[in-house]
């Protein structure tokens, strides 16, 4: 990149700002005016990376015609190609470190996405879209809690508390009528925290195809993500006063009697694979199992109508040594919990900071934002049924 272009990129940056900020002040003509003068800026760009490749008579590949990134198929497979050549170390031509120059351009500018120090790469967006699509696929407790996306680090949320509502009072003719109880409110703040970490990946392993390659670092980081955010949500439902659950009668009874019928109507039963395994032995009087198939979900279990959700004994253990008593949570975690969402992935990769050029490893750095807090702590039993 020459010292023309450089300058161009600047005036690019300053200019996408300033369009931003007279957008959100309610300045459109103005606004539109700064868009036009960035993407007669973003032309003038383009230019100069085409004539770059026109004058680097070492570059064998056919030049292609210079175009705004963005959504088109053949713009972001060519990005892709060249992040994936980068990550293995491997020389680009001029018009793939153009399109590697311009991603970190644009980061830049919207102050967005990652940028690694040391040789650090913008990694492809669809990285992040194959990380949602693995989550989806893991158990993620994410789907049974209330998720609101949030656009700044801390802030609170009013909500209405749950308190008894008393009846109007009789009143006669050409009376005074006397003050009635009033609705009661709480507010609940947060404060968005990052979480994250490095995974290093064999150098090795990179000689793979660019699909496997892909796959490889979605599903670890998807893994991460929902094992993360699981345990936010368990160890918060673990302050409730745990209460024990004898046998099958109890639990119907915390369905019908203690929870607010509002709430039981949309409750689940979280248990574990110990709880889980108890369940599914028992019979009723026909010997039928109480445990049935739900009929839109063949591979999930209803007890009582509830969907029974399980998580693995080591995210949520049994406890006891001589007694052993299983973890059985009913309630609608939606009322229950609400999680606060940055929506912010940020990842990024090197092969020459930190470790990486020590132990010949691209060292990926995956970083979440979120907070998780309880929203009516009377929306679930925390039950523990004792099973031996």
């Amino acid at each position: 990149m020459d010292e023309k272009e450089r300058e161009l990129r600047q005036k690019l940056a300053k200019k996408l700002e300033e369009a931003r900020s007279l957008a959100a002040e309610g300045k459109m003509t103005e606004a539109r005016a700064a868009k036009d003068a960035a993407q007669e800026l973003r032309n003038q760009i383009d230019l100069l990376v085409e004539m770059r490749g026109l004058d680097n008579p070492g570059d064998t590949d056919p030049i292609h015609e210079p175009e705004n990134r963005g959504d088109k198929p053949d713009k972001v497979m060519q990005y892709r190609s060249a992040f994936l050549k980068s990550l293995r170390n491997k020389p680009l031509n001029s018009e793939e470190r153009a399109l590697i120059e311009e991603a970190i351009e644009e980061v830049r500018a919207g102050m967005q996405g990652g940028v690694g120090e040391d040789g650090g790469l913008v990694v492809p967006q669809d990285i992040q879209t194959m990380i949602l699509e693995y989550k989806r696929q893991f158990v993620s407790l994410e789907s049974y809690v209330t998720v609101e996306p949030v656009s700044t680090r801390s802030g609170s949320r009013v909500i209405e508390k749950n308190s008894d509502i008393t009846e109007f009072t009789e009143i006669t003719e050409l009376t005074d009528l006397d003050d009635m109880d009033n609705p009661k409110f709480k507010s609940i703040s947060y404060l968005i925290k990052d979480r994250g970490g490095i995974l290093p990946i064999s150098n090795t392993l990179l000689q793979d195809t660019d699909q496997n390659l892909m796959s490889y670092i979605a599903k670890w980081i998807g893994k991460k993500s929902v094992v993360t955010r699981n345990k936010l949500i368990l160890a918060l439902l673990a302050t409730k006063t745990k209460v024990a659950v004898a046998d099958l009668d109890a639990i119907k009874k915390v369905v019908n009697v203690t929870l607010d019928p509002s709430i039981s109507n949309n409750s689940i039963i979280l248990t574990n694979q110990d709880g889980f395994n108890f369940l599914d032995q028992l019979k009723d009087a026909d010997n039928r199992a109480m445990l049935q198939p739900n009929p839109t979900q063949p591979t999930q279990k209803l007890l009582f109508g509830k969907p029974v959700v399980v998580i693995a004994n080591r995210w949520l253990p049994t406890t006891g040594t001589t007694t052993k008593k299983a973890p059985l949570i009913i309630g609608d975690l939606k009322e229950t919990i609400v999680l606060f969402d940055r929506q912010q992935y940020s990842i990024a990769s090197t092969n020459v900071g930190g470790k990486s050029f020590g132990r010949n490893t691209t060292d990926v750095r995956a970083i979440q934002r979120e907070d998780v807090k309880i929203f009516d702590d009377e929306a679930i039993v925390y039950g523990e049924l004792t099973i031996t």
